[in-house]
């Protein structure tokens, strides 16, 4: 058939692919948005231990670079955390240790009752962050349970239950272990906190001083300036011990206040319910009784980094990490320029943390938790610039990658127990 040049019979033809190629590209658009939103639950649930997907796969920020902070991974921090399934946790942690120490170098170690590995999580960072993740062979003596229960004699009921004493040595060989790998590695500083618990400048004490600048941390103890060091601090100490400060939801700002607080933060994926380090802004006025310890390994004595021939023995402890006098501090809070913030977290988490974790009971222990602490709840904003100071240094598209995933999201707090 020859079609006239005028086109006039291919009218109705051409009518007929105009009209496919719309529905077309209208399919292909639909499916784009769909697999976007598919992408994003991926991302999520992948996050927090469920398989089968890449972490951010297909992600926009892909191509971006993260910024390095103004220090080496020997100058920095290096961090030693031993979690059970608290990826929901990490992300927030992670982030907010990267930019105020720096933390450089990461050693995790996983409780062995995890259903959860941090591995995609921690993939992101691998440009910039050391990560090594560790199985029990690579810390923990052998034998060592055996040990314990054969040798565990409780005198009473009231004596602690073998399943923590059992935690309680795994923790101190991780301690123990971690910090002599991180010697080897000729890391200066060094955290033993968990992942609810975040090291900071006391900005009550060390007024005006800038902690939106990444790495501030070290930029501080590097300087040695600060002059109103209490009684017993030294620059030069192998060993800080530093109280806690006890956040709790039994005060929270009502949505509408936290929205304005960081209405700043005006991004999409941004919620400030996901993050427990602006969630929650009023703490106990005093602090904890028990404390956590971070290290100068610089400073320590070429003893007590030495590999010991005895393996079960244990040398560091959990609150106290070197014992005196190696360890100074800990100061009351009006006099100690660096503290931590303890975060308990919402009832969910809690709830959530409660399927594998012997120390999380019920309600009233819950609610025990709670109110642990004395004096009266006051606001503390030392810890909230962090965020939109490190979406100024890493960009908005990076930021995105490194943080969109914070907190417990819908698709986990649909899988706890009712």
């Amino acid at each position: 058939m020859k079609w006239s040049s005028s086109g006039g019979n291919l009218a109705p033809f051409r009518r007929l692919m105009a009209l496919v190629t719309l529905l077309l590209l209208g399919a292909n658009i639909f499916l784009a948005f769909r697999g976007q939103q598919m992408d994003e639950t991926y991302r999520r649930i992948e996050g927090h231990g469920f398989p089968e997907h890449i972490y951010f796969r297909n992600s926009t920020a892909a191509n971006h670079t993260i910024q390095l902070p103004p220090f080496s991974p020997q100058e920095s921090f290096g961090a030693c955390a031993l979690v059970l399934n608290q990826n929901h946790r990490m992300t927030e942690w992670i982030a907010y240790h990267y930019f105020a120490l720096p933390m450089r170098t990461l050693i995790i170690a996983y409780d062995p009752k995890c259903t959860q590995r941090a591995t995609d999580l921690l993939h992101r960072w691998k440009d910039v962050i050391d990560v090594i993740e560790w199985e029990e062979d690579d810390y923990l003596p052998a034998d060592w349970l055996e040990d314990i229960r054969e040798n565990y004699r409780p005198a009473s009921p009231l004596d602690k239950p073998i399943e923590r004493v059992i935690h309680e040595h795994r923790q101190i060989y991780f301690m123990q272990q971690c910090t002599l790998t991180l010697a080897d590695k000729n890391i200066s500083r060094v955290i033993h906190h968990d992942v609810d618990e975040y090291l900071r400048v006391n900005t009550n004490l060390v007024k005006g001083y800038d902690t939106t600048r990444p790495g501030h941390i070290t930029e501080f103890l590097n300087q040695k300036s600060f002059t109103k060091i209490p009684s017993g601090w030294s620059w030069d100490s192998g060993c800080w011990v530093l109280l806690r400060l006890f956040f709790t939801p039994v005060f929270e700002d009502s949505p509408g206040h936290r929205q304005s607080l960081y209405k700043h933060i005006n991004f999409p994926w941004f919620q400030p319910t996901h993050f427990d380090t602006l969630r929650y802004r009023w703490r106990k006025t005093l602090a904890q009784k028990t404390a956590k310890g971070i290290l100068q390994l610089n400073n320590l004595p070429s003893t007590v980094l030495s590999r010991r021939e005895n393996f079960f023995d244990k040398w560091m402890k959990v609150h106290n990490p070197l014992g005196r006098p190696l360890c100074e501090g800990p100061w009351p809070v009006i006099a100690s320029p660096l503290i931590l913030n303890h975060y308990l977290g919402s009832y969910e988490a809690y709830l959530y943390a409660s399927q594998w974790d012997f120390r999380f009971q019920n309600l009233t222990d819950w609610e025990r938790r709670t109110t642990r602490g004395k004096g009266k709840s006051r606001v503390d904003d030392g810890i909230t610039n962090w965020v939109q100071a490190f979406i100024a240094w890493q960009s908005e598209p990076v930021a995105r990658q490194l943080l969109s995933d914070a907190g417990l999201k819908d698709e986990i707090l649909q899988l706890l127990p009712k």
